[in-house]
């Protein structure tokens, strides 16, 4: 990265256009991905004449605080003002402005911007100075007033060019955030986050990882605390959830922790009575197992607001021995010890950023197709020479981009597969899968030993949908984080990629139902934001016809485009029957099935669906990738 004395210098140094990353880059500051600029004439040019500069794609107007700029909505912003315009806390006023000061935690304040998600992110960060140099690409003080920041948005690096004209009230403070000591850093970064969403009012509410995943680009993972009420999620470990949280923070990663969140049933005044604000994200500092009590410090990025139950500032459990180890230097506004066991009531999840020193990474983008179309697909060929930890993080493009997006998000899930080194590589046997979740991005952890693996995305809420696919599929972006280099190549995908790939995580994953003699019906539920249902035939010389009931489920969408299926599955053959997705992810899900089954002598579903068929709704070319029959 280049460190530069001269704003105008630092500006003709950069020539590279915005690309997605497709080669390894190790993480460290000193390697970091290209950093591309826009429109760079325009700035030559801003600076020869002397003028400050003015963002034309993102001006200081109200479209750029709002997603509807001609709706009357009540706003403290009044003007745009340059820093030197800008009123200052009394006891910043004879200090010049800077970008940074030696960042801190504590220099953060919050504005009337409902965005913790991001401050508290942003907050982990300050802990560790060098994270948050890499972010600003321009940092030393600019007179023309023209900054870089540098963003992974949706799993792509970006570099976003902002201009330091700062939203501020009539009295001149800044009414969004700001960081002390007369500092733009926060200001500065605030800026450019909203700029690649659209606005300041795309930043209204989050969760901490998607902040963690933007300021570092680094595969993150989010620890839920509490127990779903749906039967479909998986129990609540707390001691592996404290074993990873002592591990995470043995191992440097940085954390946040979401207060009140999800779908837990909140009273707020309960909340407040202890000092915690509910829907709000913190800071993780700290986790200690020390004198046989299980602690977390936590930060508050307002700056104030702390936890008053036990282990507060003031708390009566606390020893002479402790309050030295713990707090050597006092209390800090804002930062506070609370207990895991109160962290899992309060609390709904927390957010792991696994920051790595000298991995490597590359980026692949490709399609996640609303039907069984092989030439949409791309799995990713992954070649592994030496034992390699490796994280995979899967990406969907972003929700921020507008108040009411015609696309929900879409329910990700990355899987790997052993493959073989031939040509035309095949789905293997089952080595790693992410949940499958209605989120922006989704990932797992893998330790993989030399060989061939198949890396496949998926996503199946959006098929029967009405989606408008006019502009072409929606895409992803597949980031590979590796201990080791490894070899990535995308290929063209088999013709039953999607079936294969289904059939062989029922296999490894699904829990097992026999049937009858020669049958058995493999369910996938837990962590998988619905239901897929296989079916294996083990008959030599029988078909199993099997009717799959699921029309009293709600929120769903199914791969088959009705909730009512019946097929004809042939003699040693298995047919992923229906693949059933929560469609919204804000609100709850129901699935209800019932199978019945019987064997038949000859094909054709007779006097359960329409005669000479064999499956009902029709498997045709827009399916066949998925619920065709493969052979055993």
């Amino acid at each position: 990265m280049t460190h530069s004395t001269s704003c105008s210098d630092q500006l003709k140094n950069k020539h590279s256009k915005n690309q997605l990353i497709q080669a390894h880059y190790p993480t460290s500051p000193s390697n970091s991905p290209p950093e591309p600029l826009e429109d760079i004439k325009t700035l030559l040019n801003m600076t020869e004449n002397q003028h400050p500069f003015v963002d034309d794609s993102f001006p200081p107007v109200p479209k750029s605080l709002f997603y509807n700029s001609s709706e009357k909505k009540e706003s403290r912003v009044t003007q745009w003002l340059r820093p030197h315009e800008i009123v200052a806390d009394s006891d910043a006023r004879n200090v010049k402005w800077a970008v940074f000061r030696t960042p801190l935690p504590s220099d953060i304040s919050q504005g009337v911007l409902g965005n913790c998600w991001l401050l508290s992110a942003l907050a982990v960060l300050a802990e560790r100075e060098n994270l948050v140099r890499k972010i600003m690409v321009t940092r030393d003080f600019c007179p023309e007033g023209v900054y870089q920041v540098r963003l992974c948005k949706a799993g792509r690096w970006v570099t976003v060019l902002v201009d330091d004209l700062l939203p501020c009230d009539r009295r001149g403070h800044l009414v969004y955030s700001q960081a002390k000591r007369r500092q733009l850093w926060v200001p500065l970064i605030e800026k450019a986050v909203a700029k690649v969403h659209g606005c300041y009012e795309a930043l209204v509410s989050g969760r901490a990882i998607e902040g963690l995943a933007t300021l570092t680009g680094a595969p993150c993972e989010s620890l839920p605390l509490q127990a779903s009420s749906s039967p479909h999620e998986d129990d609540i470990d707390e001691d592996l959830i404290w074993a990873q949280l002592l591990s995470s923070r043995s191992a440097g990663f940085l954390m946040g922790a979401s207060c009140g969140g999800g779908n837990m049933k909140v009273v707020d005044e309960e909340y407040k009575a202890q000092g915690l604000r509910p829907r709000h994200a913190y800071s993780v500092l700290d986790v200690q197992d020390v004198g046989g009590f299980r602690l977390l410090q936590l930060r508050n990025p307002w700056g104030h607001y702390s936890w008053r139950g036990d282990w507060c500032d003031d708390s009566s459990v606390w020893t002479q021995e402790l309050r030295e180890k713990l707090m050597p230097h006092g209390a800090d506004d804002g930062v506070f010890w609370i207990s895991f066991q109160d962290v899992l009531k309060y609390f709904d999840c927390i957010d792991i950023c696994k920051v790595h020193s000298n991995w490597s990474e590359v980026r692949v983008t490709g399609t996640l197709p609303s039907i069984a179309d092989r030439r949409a697909l791309t799995p990713t060929l992954i070649t592994v020479l030496e034992p390699t930890e490796v994280e995979f993080s899967l990406f969907q493009e972003g929700h921020r981009n507008s108040e009411n997006s015609q696309r929900s998000p879409l329910d990700l899930c990355v899987v790997l597969f052993r493959t073989s080194t031939t040509a035309t590589p095949t789905v293997g046997a089952l080595v790693k899968h992410s949940k499958r979740q209605v989120r922006g991005f989704v990932g797992c952890h893998a330790m993989l030993e030399p060989g061939a693996y198949m890396a496949v995305c998926l996503a199946f809420n959006h098929w029967h949908t009405g989606l408008d696919t006019s502009e072409g599929y929606p895409g992803y972006v597949l980031a590979i984080h590796s201990s080791k280099r490894v070899a990535v190549e995308q290929i063209t995908a088999p013709a039953s990629l999607l079936a294969d790939s289904l059939v062989n995580l029922c296999l490894a994953k699904g829990q097992r139902h026999e049937g009858r003699q020669g049958m058995t019906v493999y369910y996938l539920t837990k962590g998988w934001a619905g239901l897929v249902v296989m079916v294996e035939n083990r008959h030599p010389d029988k078909c199993i016809q099997v009717m799959c009931d699921c029309r009293e489920s709600y929120n769903v969408v199914s791969t088959r485009a009705q909730l009512k299926t019946v097929d004809s599955v042939p003699p040693l053959h298995r047919q992923v029957i229906i693949v059933l997705t929560q469609l919204e992810s804000s609100g709850g899900f129901s699935i209800a099935h019932r199978l019945t089954h019987r064997p038949s002598h000859s094909p054709g579903l007779h006097d359960w669906g329409p005669p000479g068929t064999n499956h009902e709704p029709p498997i045709d070319a827009l399916t066949h990738g998925l619920h065709a029959p493969r052979p055993i």
